[in-house]
Formats: structure tokens, C-alpha cells, sequence
């Protein structure tokens, strides 16, 4: 390859530039980025230059707890606290999505009625069990033969809503020939989010052994809201080879509208089933941990959500981009919180 060839078409930086700063000791996309004057936003460059770094200084499994396992051993890293100088009722307004919309209830019965049209009309496999009786398993649409597998994980603010009502986007994905697994898990109170990211980790650790007809290097997750931040959480245990899972299973994830800090949360209406301390919430906040060996995510939230969702986001994208893991964000107009998640298939191919 020609070591001259332009790798960040943002600032006209080669090859060569990048193989130079790397020999010098700069083996990490955070210290590359300033070596060479990067700026932080652009994302052209971030995937080609990673794979460079990869290529020449192999690297071992990152040696950090997942999430799921760290209660007691908190990364360090510092995610604003815009919301500490926030009166309560602020506070619970800008953690309550529906504040944005006229009516939930409209969103949420798309939901119902999307994912039972397309049970009626899809070949399926419902409530395909993992191997933990208090939730109701998986649901499977298949797609074409060989093609990539969806993965999603449903929001509700970790106390609502299920697989059944989180089917609305099969008929679009199954469509472009993708094939969809939709995961349910345990509802607070009857399980702490400690035990819904094992359960998520073990729903994708038993797909994983199927004989489904898939693209096993072509696997996306995918989740929404409090599903997002369970995709985050999963994505740290993969990177760290726990729960069953490996750094190299997922091609990509894309996040939608999720919370990634949860000690906001912690004094809102949000925790009453939920029961979150301070200690708990850090220690289960994606955003507040390294990020290493991750796929590509995109970030993405609709314009029409609370300044803190937009924020918690943004903030997220910053720091798994700092952590040198390729990301990108996007807000789609004339979407919200509850509807946004509908871009799901448009997004496949981005």
C-alpha cells in the first residue's frame, strides 16, 4: 500500500505520518490525535488509522472487569455533572422522556401494533428460550440465507415494556435480508440491572451456539433507551471476554437515545423500583469506564428529547472516541426518544 496514500482527508495526514507517530511510541489513538494535531470531532479518519495501530502494535484483552462485575472497583473517569446544579423538579423533567411528547401512549401503541403485524406476517420464532425462566426469552425473524444478525435489546426504563411490544422494526430489517433477534430480560423489581446485562449476556452467548443461517463475523446489537445502556454494558463484558462472550463478536452496535451515567438517577422517580446507590449507579455506568476493543458504534438520539439525553449521548461518543474505539453520532430530526428507533434499518448500511 502506498504509505503516502492520505488516511484523514480532515487534515491531509499520510500513511507514513501515522506509521511514524506510532514507531515513536504513540500506540493509542488518544495520544496519536494529539501527536498529529487531529481535531477531535473528526471522525473520517478513525477507523482506517485504528486498524493501522492494530496492525502494528498488537495488543492483549484489555485486563478490566466488566461492568457486571466491578461494583467494588470503579474506573476512573470523569463524566460531567451538569445535573448536580439542577432543582429536583428539573432533574426528573429532563430524566422523563415523555416530557417531550404530547402523548406517550400513542408511541407505545406503534410499538404494539407494528410488532403484531409483523408476527402475523413474518416467519418467526417466538419465545425462544436462553436458559432463564423469568423472562420470556427470545424472539427470531429470520432473513436471508448468510446475511447479518440484529440484535436488539428493548428500553422501558428497566421496569417496562418487553420483546413483544419490541418487534416493530422487523419488517424493514427483514426486508434488507437482515435476520433479527429481539431479547427479553427480567423488569425491576424483580431484578436488579446487575441481572439483566448477565441476562442479556447470556441471551447472545446462546444465540451464538444456534445453528441459525448467519453471517457469524456480521452480528449488530442494537437497543434503545435503558436497552442502549444494557448494549453498552454488554459490549464492555464482550471486550473483556466475559459473560460467555469475546471481543471480536460484534461487527457494530448502534445506540439509541441511551443513559450511559445513571447516578442522575439516583434521587428521580426512575429509581423507585429500581433502587440504585450511588456506589451501584457508578459502578453500572458504561460511561464512566475504559472503553477498549469495541466495535464501531453510532450513537443516535432524535432532536426532539431533553437537553440530558441529548448530553449523555454526546458525552458517551466523546469518550469511546477518546478511548480510540471508531464512533459516530447523529441526531435525526423529527424524531423523539420514542420513535427515533425506527432509523434502525436506515442505519444498518451507514
Amino acid at each position: 500500500m502506498n504509505d503516502q496514500h492520505i488516511i484523514c482527508t480532515c487534515e491531509d495526514i499520510t500513511r507514513q505520518q501515522v506509521i511514524d507517530a506510532v514507531q515513536a511510541g504513540h500506540h493509542d489513538f488518544r495520544s496519536l490525535r494529539r501527536e498529529l494535531n487531529i481535531a477531535a470531532e473528526c471522525g473520517n479518519c478513525h477507523r482506517p488509522i485504528l486498524q493501522l495501530i492494530r496492525t502494528l502494535v498488537p495488543r492483549p484483552n484489555p485486563l478490566i472487569k466488566p461492568l457486571t462485575m466491578s461494583e467494588n472497583n470503579h474506573p476512573a473517569r470523569h463524566f460531567p455533572m451538569p445535573w448536580k446544579h439542577f432543582s429536583h423538579a428539573k432533574l426528573e423533567q429532563e430524566y422523563s422522556p415523555s416530557s417531550c411528547v404530547d402523548d406517550i401512549m400513542v408511541y407505545i401503541q406503534d410499538y404494539i401494533d407494528d410488532s403484531a403485524t409483523a408476527k402475523i406476517q413474518l416467519p418467526h420464532q417466538a419465545s425462544l428460550s436462553y436458559g432463564d425462566d423469568r423472562c420470556q426469552g427470545i424472539d427470531y425473524f429470520p432473513g436471508k440465507s448468510g446475511a447479518s444478525l440484529v440484535i436488539y435489546i428493548h428500553g422501558g426504563y428497566w421496569q417496562e415494556l418487553s420483546k413483544d411490544e419490541s418487534c416493530f422494526m422487523a419488517q424493514p430489517i427483514v426486508a434488507k435480508g437482515y435476520h433479527l433477534a429481539v431479547i427479553d430480560y427480567t423488569l425491576a423489581p424483580c431484578a436488579s440491572i446487575n441481572t439483566m446485562v448477565q441476562q442479556c449476556c447470556q441471551a447472545i452467548a446462546w444465540i451464538k451456539q444456534q445453528d441459525w443461517d448467519i453471517n457469524q463475523q456480521e452480528i449488530i446489537l442494537s437497543g434503545s433507551s435503558a436497552g442502549a445502556h444494557l448494549a453498552a454494558c454488554v459490549l464492555q463484558a464482550a471486550a473483556s471476554n466475559e459473560q460467555g462472550l469475546h471481543a471480536q463478536l460484534f461487527s457494530q452496535a448502534i445506540l439509541f437515545s441511551g443513559v450511559y451515567d445513571l447516578r442522575p438517577l439516583v434521587t428521580t422517580y426512575v429509581n423507585d423500583p429500581i433502587g440504585l446507590d450511588i456506589t451501584s449507579a457508578h459502578a453500572l455506568s458504561p460511561g464512566l469506564a475504559s472503553n477498549q476493543s469495541m466495535p464501531y458504534c453510532q450513537l443516535v438520539w432524535g432532536a426532539n428529547e431533553t437537553s440530558e439525553f441529548k448530553r449523555q449521548s454526546q458525552q458517551y461518543a466523546s469518550f469511546l472516541a477518546t478511548d480510540g474505539v471508531a464512533v459516530s453520532s447523529l441526531e435525526v430530526p423529527n424524531r423523539n426518544h420514542f420513535d427515533v428507533v425506527y432509523e434502525l434499518a436506515d442505519l444498518l448500511n451507514s
